[in-house]
């Protein structure tokens, strides 16, 4: 783990801006790969990112294109994690219009790139592997009537996600096309009544192809009953239907609600929620609570989740930031019930720890630890965990140039697999070149 690159400063409502990042690491590894059978590695890297910002009083265009160059003592000489963004934004009046394009590759097996999926709703929550993972993604989005009493937004999205020389069969290669639009009408300061609309049509690629299209159409009010009290009631209808290893149809009413109390110090939510699933509906309560300290934030919830015939499954959340003489301390809790492509019920948990420290006006140093646990609750299903531990030390060595220098563990556990453990440490120099 390191730090990211500094942020340049934002540009003004109306600039041009390119940027270019260049960062040269050197590192040792006893396990780059995360193998059962270990190979270490001494690997050379330059990283090169350039991205071009522009803005005026009514758009905004963004570019950003990288990769790493890298030379090992074990001949894997090449070009790695192309990388690839374009963004357009138009605000006209009270309507807005944007285009997005990505591409990304990843390595699921290297221990020293960002193999896990931050997200504890993806289904690659934790996937580890030889090979890479390239996913492509192209969104259309909108919204008229901004600040309006009538309006409405939608997005239109491609997703293609790519595995190159992987071994796992369960890795298959996907499309997914969906379409989100929401249409709202004020009828009253105090009250807004919408209508919202979800299509999804997920498709693998391979022998064992699931496709699967969701459907999902939602009435729902939003209220703010008091000054300080505001409310959500949502009543619709939601159909999933899969074909090719498996074919089903399951369809019916679905039902959210949420109570928000804003308090002096503090908040408090509650969320209910009615979902249909390909295991069946899905039934989730949460209570929220936030909490503004002296030197920093507390937020907690509390949940349950419920699928089909399943025991009921707790869900819990935590957020807090406590502010230390010159230095920040962080936890990090995330839980969440998603469905694989494999129709099986998983529960997704992140346990994240931050702690960082400046020990002068040009140096500093962060330790974090991160804990990501997939439970399968089927009978035979596969659970994993993932451990990561950096430090990370950085020297301010000129204006421009920065020495980044540090150690990271990595310890992956699979039902079904020998645990696999990495160690990696890393010297480096990083700079950011700005022209405007």
């Amino acid at each position: 783990m390191s730090f990211g690159v500094p942020l340049a400063q934002e540009t003004p409502a109306s600039a041009q801006q390119f940027t270019l990042d260049v960062a040269q690491r050197l590192e040792w590894s006893d396990n780059p790969d995360l193998l059962v059978d270990p190979e270490d590695r001494l690997l050379a890297r330059t990283s090169l990112r350039f991205g071009m910002e522009r803005r005026t009083g009514i758009d905004r265009l963004s570019f950003s294109l990288g990769g790493d160059l890298e030379i090992s003592n074990d001949d894997s000489t090449g070009f790695e994690r192309p990388s690839l963004a374009l963004g357009w934004q138009r605000d006209v009046g009270h309507s807005r219009i944007g285009v997005t394009l990505d591409f990304s590759e990843v390595d699921l097996g290297s221990s020293t790139d960002t193999t896990f999926d931050e997200d504890t709703q993806s289904i690659d929550f934790i996937t580890v592997d030889s090979g890479a993972r390239q996913t492509a993604n192209l969104a259309l989005t909108g919204a008229f009537g901004i600040d309006e009493p009538f309006g409405g937004s939608y997005r239109l999205s491609q997703r293609q996600v790519r595995y190159v020389d992987t071994s796992d069969s369960d890795l298959q290669d996907s499309d997914r096309l969906s379409f989100n639009g929401d249409l709202h009408f004020e009828i009253d300061p105090r009250i807004t009544l919408g209508l919202a609309a979800d299509y999804t049509d997920f498709d693998e690629e391979g022998p064992d192809d699931l496709d699967t299209v969701t459907t999902r159409i939602e009435s729902y009010a939003d209220m703010d009953i008091t000054p300080r009290l505001t409310g959500r009631v949502g009543l619709g209808w939601q159909q999933v239907e899969q074909s090719g290893t498996t074919d089903l149809t399951r369809d019916g009413m679905i039902f959210d609600a949420s109570l928000s109390q804003a308090l002096p110090r503090s908040t408090m939510e509650f969320r209910a929620q009615s979902r249909v699933t390909p295991n069946g509906r899905r039934n989730e309560l949460r209570f929220i609570h936030g909490i503004e300290q002296p030197l920093g934030t507390l937020r907690y919830s509390l949940g349950v989740s419920r699928t089909g015939d399943l025991d009921p499954a707790p869900l819990f959340g935590l957020a807090w930031r406590r502010e230390l003489p010159r230095g920040a301390f962080s936890v990090n809790l995330e839980q969440a019930a998603v469905t694989d492509t494999d129709d099986e019920e998983l529960i997704n948990s992140q346990l994240s720890m931050s702690y960082q420290q400046d020990l002068t006006t040009r140096s500093g140093f962060g330790v974090e630890f991160v804990m990501r646990d997939s439970d399968d609750r089927a009978d035979s299903g596969t659970d994993s965990r993932s451990y990561n531990l950096g430090l990370t030390y950085r020297h301010e060595v000129t204006q421009d140039w920065d020495f980044t220098g540090g150690v990271s563990m990595v310890r992956v556990e699979e039902d079904g697999t020998s645990d696999r453990d990495s160690n990696t440490v890393f010297v480096g120099l990083e700079r950011r070149f700005v022209w405007n």
